[in-house]
């Protein structure tokens, strides 16, 4: 078999997509980006090409244009129910046809019908994005503060389907034919270069020039996207709050939005804000798929977040698979005794619980008693996706006044619609870790967020010229945190013809803690447009809009149907729709394929392998069939080969295999509902006895892990191997007699000094950390003779 293309895995049979290449143009917050998906049809027989792909949330498929048989045909945005009639009517008929549609949530679907033998066919896809801040360390290089995150999904996970789910998407994702490949991927970036500082990936190698104030990126031709592709644009001056204003389409109508300007508003608020006690609940996915560098991360994250819990605050532990486990009945206050048992529990932790079953934990959680004074936190870490997503967001929004949640997405293939779902009802913020990237600075990020007292009232007022009228997108002002960016569009209708700019303004204001906030950006109408291709804000703008209405419960479908037609943006009651009938009606029986990004697993309607259909695959016929098979690597160099069938599930195990590779191979096995004889091989071959933390060679992981609940270390043998010196050596060298409360006094600083001068580019991890040991420092009575300025300059003297 070639080793080049796309096959079904076990056949000698080409798939029809060759290959997927896209091209992005970022400019400050913005993108627009051009994939095309190339298909060819070497067989005898007309055949229909369904993708399904994740698409972010952030962007708007705002066109596509079908290139068949060399014969352009651009597509047009209808309700989504008529959409698929011209499409189903188009087959019937023998004309090719293209469908994209949004599935549900972050998925899209392109379907492409009737592509006649031998012929080839091209589908341009244009989506637009607004892109967030990134601010955060990878593992090898440290990124200052003033990125902007570009994300391509580049993995459709299978959706976790609880008992009794009738979700649609579940069933599609159930096929009785799969196979594997690599696709054929190539991506191509444009930055425009002013103000930009570097362009980096914490995921793929970058090929990068710059020319004529463009720095031009791209991955190696050919490479197989098999993980999310990640690139941050640092840029000198981010935080400065800016309005964009881009005028509207010449010759569009006037009554829809595209023809007047729509403002683009960027919101930096930095304020001050008292730390306000609370509850913390840390909801952390301990199904099969977070086993290996995902679960160990998890472990360490823990620990941080553990050790930078405030004095005065409560918390509690809650793993969530099949089923879900708490490390205490309810939340406990923070003092030392429950800290030891929870760091014990964190180290612990392990990739052991199965499923993603994420409702019940949030039920428990909002169902337990609010405690007197603090303010409720939940933090959700997940790999996964679910099918019931609408669910558990919707559970978190009924309860918005009792909690605050903020969520972590970890790993290609996350839902971002259930990541950003959740953050987005509960009020909190979303994250997104990639392998390579280190977690703990996000969750450190969340929670010196939730830290923040919420801010009230927040609303935006425009003040416009006689004669102007705008509508606000979204409706609701979002979330505001100190040092976060808040973005909100401005959609404008005045006078249809302006001698001159005219002055307008947009304020952001709320109140925190009874005092007054406000934030304003002036702005000129009509404004100095971009140079976009596309009219990028007005399609922003737009599905900004259309997800309000979505999120209000299916009550404006109307309205989501006109503005979705009239900005040319799909949405969840609209698809595009594209029909060549220029052509000859195609002959032949149509065969269907299902491709999904980007394992590329494919389900083909007519399979030839008639042995393996309908559930009987013996064990010993699987290896290297056409069926599901999987080869995972283990940490020694073994492997697992896994047959999966509806009736058959099996695992051939090693007694030297990785814990974290059976627990990935049972995590493959749930997702096809067959996981019995998984588990049976797993708990007779895998010792229990420990719990499988092999603690941490990283010093700023491990002093952490030394500070007690009160923020002060302890002077011994293991403080001072971690700060690679003897104990006598830091006892000699504080400035006063050094036993009792003060060998702790000493410590402490010596830690905190550490701190600054050999980790002061992971402040963003050890800060909290640090301003807890200077609350303690502040609280302690000083000898006789001594002030923490001297005990600190001489801490610096051995540290250095």
């Amino acid at each position: 078999m070639s080793d080049a293309g796309l096959f079904v895995v076990g056949k000698n049979t080409p798939l029809p997509l060759k290959d997927v290449s896209v091209k992005a143009h970022i400019n400050g917050f913005l993108v627009g980006l051009d994939s095309t998906l190339k298909y060819s049809n070497a067989g005898a027989d007309p055949i229909e090409v369904v993708f399904r792909f994740p698409l972010e949330e952030s962007f708007a498929v705002v066109g596509l244009e079908a290139v068949i048989d060399g014969r352009k045909v651009k597509a047009v945005i209808r309700e989504k129910e008529e959409a698929r009639q011209m499409y189903d009517d188009a087959i019937a008929s023998g004309h090719s046809a293209a469908l994209a549609e949004e599935k549900k949530g972050d998925i899209f679907s392109i379907s492409l019908g009737n592509l006649p033998p031998r012929k080839d066919a091209e589908l341009h896809l244009k989506l637009a994005g607004q892109l967030p801040l990134d601010t955060n360390p990878y593992y090898t290089i440290y990124v200052a503060e003033g990125g902007v995150r570009f994300s391509l999904p580049a993995v459709l996970k299978p959706r976790y389907t609880p008992v009794g789910s009738t979700d649609p998407l579940a069933k599609i994702e159930a096929a009785s034919h799969h196979g594997s490949a690599p696709a054929v991927f190539s991506f191509h970036l444009e930055v425009a270069s002013r103000g930009v500082s570097d362009v980096t990936s914490p995921t793929h190698q970058l090929n990068k020039e710059t020319r004529g104030g463009v720095i031009k990126a791209s991955i190696n031709e050919g490479q197989p996207l098999d993980k999310d592709l990640v690139v941050v644009v640092q840029y000198k001056s981010p935080y400065e709050p800016k309005a964009i204003v881009e005028n509207g389409e010449k010759g569009a109508d006037k009554e829809s939005m595209m023809s007047g300007p729509v403002v683009m508003l960027n919101f930096f608020p930095q304020f001050k804000s008292s730390k306000a006690a609370c509850e913390f609940i840390f909801l952390v996915d301990r199904s099969g798929s977070m086993g290996g560098e995902f679960i160990k991360s998890a472990r360490e994250t823990l620990i941080l977040f553990l050790k930078s819990i405030p004095p005065g605050c409560s918390f509690n532990i809650i793993g969530f698979g099949d089923d879900y486990v708490k490390l205490f009945p309810s939340s406990v206050p923070y003092n030392q005794e429950n800290l030891d048992r929870a760091i014990q529990h964190a180290e612990c932790v392990e990739a052991d619980l199965g499923g993603t079953e994420l409702l019940p934990p949030l039920r428990f959680i909002f169902g337990q008693r609010l405690l007197e004074g603090l303010r409720r936190q939940v933090f959700v870490l997940t790999d996964g996706s679910v099918s019931n997503t609408e669910a558990c967001i919707q559970e978190v929004k009924r309860n918005v006044e009792r909690a605050r949640c903020f969520t972590f997405g970890i790993g290609s293939g996350v839902s971002t619609h259930l990541v950003n779902g959740l953050a987005q009802a509960g009020n909190g913020t979303a994250e997104f870790i990639q392998s390579g990237e280190r977690l703990q600075p996000k969750i450190i990020r969340s929670l010196k967020q939730a830290l923040q007292p919420s801010v009230t009232n927040l609303r935006v007022e425009f003040q416009l010229p006689a004669g102007f009228e705008v509508t606000q997108a979204p409706s609701k002002a979002p979330v505001l945190f100190s040092g976060d960016k808040a973005v909100v569009y401005g959609i404008l209708k005045g006078p249809s013809e302006l001698m001159s700019p005219v002055d307008c303004t947009a304020s952001l204001k709320g109140q925190i803690l009874d005092q007054p906030l406000e934030y304003s950006i002036p702005f000129e109408v009509p404004g100095n447009s971009p140079s976009y291709p596309i009219p990028i804000i007005h399609h922003l703008a737009a599905k900004a809009l259309i997800k309000d209405w979505e999120r209000d419960g299916g009550n404006k479908k109307s309205e989501i149907v006109k503005l979705s037609i009239e900005s040319s943006v799909v949405s969840s009651h609209t698809a595009f729709v594209a029909i060549d009938e220029s052509n000859q009606p195609v002959r032949g029986a149509m065969k269907t394929w299902d491709i999904t990004a980007s394992t590329l697993a494919v389900s083909w309607e007519e399979s030839e392998d008639e042995e393996c259909e309908g559930g009987e695959c013996e064990e010993e016929e699987c290896e290297g069939r056409g069926g599901i098979q999987d080869y995972i690597p283990s940490c020694d160099g073994k492997g697992i080969n896994v047959c999966h069938d509806e009736e058959y599930a099996e695992l051939a195990i090693s007694d030297e295999m990785d814990d974290r590779c059976v627990k990935l191979s049972i995590e493959i096995c749930k997702m096809k509902e067959d996981i019995s004889i998984v588990e049976k091989e797993y708990n007779s071959s895998m010792s229990r006895s420990s719990c499988g933390y092999r603690g941490t060679t990283d010093s700023l992981s491990s002093l952490i892990s030394l500070q007690q609940a009160d923020g002060s270390w302890k002077l011994n043998d293991v403080i001072a191997k971690v700060l690679s010196k003897s104990l006598k050596e830091l006892s000699d060298a504080c400035p006063v007699k050094c036993d009792g409360g003060v060998a702790t006094l000493w410590a402490t600083i010596l830690c905190v000094v550490y701190l600054e001068l050999k980790h002061p580019s992971q402040k963003d991890e050890w800060e909290l950390i640090a301003m807890k040991a200077e609350l303690w420092l502040d609280g302690q009575s000083l000898p006789a003779g001594a002030d923490l300025n001297t005990m600190k300059a001489a801490s610096r003297k051995i540290i250095a």
